[in-house]
């Protein structure tokens, strides 16, 4: 009972952070609005309206959530391990490609065999891509930072060769900038009427459970703790790190690849060349937001995703470019940052009293 009220008190806590976060970042764009010039009440209320106003806005903002949870998860998970794990776009495209390819080619197969045989090969082939990054991590000591921002670029552009030659079909999106489209039965079941708001949400939010019981309740959560806290304290007590950090990037791989999935099977319809733009990065500012608790994410999240909804309406509506909502975001991320300073001058110089 005392366990659950502290997870309940700290989720809490949590919340208000992300709160107070957007709130600051609201009072400096606002001020930002008024020196140009603008009317931050019309432009506020075109945003809400775009994100809130009616079913299908709403919709639209769950629908932009959706896989943002997935690349939020898949960074937050790596970061409890200290691995910054910038790689979940690439593995989303692979997983997104895998899922596509397994739908369209064994169109013969029942739902209930096609639907969960198109999820596992994603969530396969996530987890490999993020593998590989993980090995040449461990193997070479490289930055992982470096490893995964260029794995991203080369699973985008193989994924690309792979839909211009070997699966070429003609007549297709953008001069055949798309696969052939996946079986019916392979698709995501539609959760509102009329929009895109799949089944995909309901397995999105179960990812954010599983990897806060995975993070609270395993004793290699626990030693993932432990291992982002402090490494060297970590091999002092035992536990092999190597084998952790891969399981993590392992994981990571996973939840990327289940929401390059997710985004095939419930949006799509078929893989489409670089359908997925900023996914991965968005995912990290949303984890960052969430301060790594996946719990929050789905909120962070669906916070983004409505600034992508309303963004459309801004334009329209208030007078300013959508990119305004971009800035709004990049206040967020410099609010994050100065908070994380503190932190991250104490690791520092934690780590400088260890190596000496």
């Amino acid at each position: 009972m005392n366990r659950c009220w502290g997870i309940l008190k700290g989720s809490a806590k949590g919340l208000l952070r992300v709160l107070l976060i957007i709130a600051c970042a609201f009072f400096i764009n606002t001020l930002v609005l008024l020196a140009t010039g603008k009317s931050p009440t019309v432009i506020y209320a075109a945003l809400f309206k775009g994100a809130f106003g009616d079913l299908y806005n709403f919709a639209r903002s769950v629908r932009w959530a959706t896989p943002l949870i997935f690349t939020a998860l898949s960074f937050a998970i790596a970061a409890r391990n200290g691995i910054f794990n910038v790689g979940a776009e690439g593995q989303l495209y692979m997983g997104a490609f895998a899922a596509a390819w397994v739908g369209f080619t064994f169109t013969g197969l029942p739902r209930f065999v096609l639907l969960p045989l198109c999820i596992l090969a994603a969530m396969a082939a996530g987890m490999l891509w993020s593998m590989l990054a993980g090995w040449l991590m461990l193997k070479f000591h490289s930055s992982i930072v470096v490893i995964t921002l260029m794995l991203n670029y080369i699973a985008i552009l193989f994924t690309e060769y792979l839909v211009r030659y070997p699966f070429y079909v003609e007549g297709t999106l953008g001069e055949s900038g798309s696969t052939n489209f996946i079986a019916d039965q392979a698709k995501l079941t539609t959760l509102i009427p009329k929009t895109n708001v799949t089944t995909g949400i309901i397995i999105a939010v179960l990812a954010a459970v599983f990897v806060f019981w995975w993070n609270s309740k395993t004793v290699i959560g626990y030693e993932n703790k432990l291992i982002g806290g402090n490494e060297l304290f970590a091999r002092f007590s035992g536990i092999d790190v190597k084998k952790r950090q891969m399981l993590a990037m392992a994981i990571a791989g996973m939840l990327a690849g289940l929401g390059g999935a997710v985004e095939i099977l419930g949006n799509y319809g078929r893989f489409m060349v670089k359908f997925a733009s900023n996914l991965g990065f968005d995912g990290i500012v949303v984890s960052l937001l969430a301060g790594n608790n996946p719990l929050l994410v789905p909120v962070s999240a669906l916070f983004m995703g409505s600034m992508t909804s309303g963004s459309i309406s801004v334009e329209m509506f208030g007078g300013v470019p959508k990119a305004m909502t971009g800035i709004l975001l990049g206040i967020i991320i410099m609010i994050i940052t100065v908070k994380k300073l503190p932190e991250l001058a104490r690791r520092r110089k934690k780590v400088g009293s260890q190596s000496a």
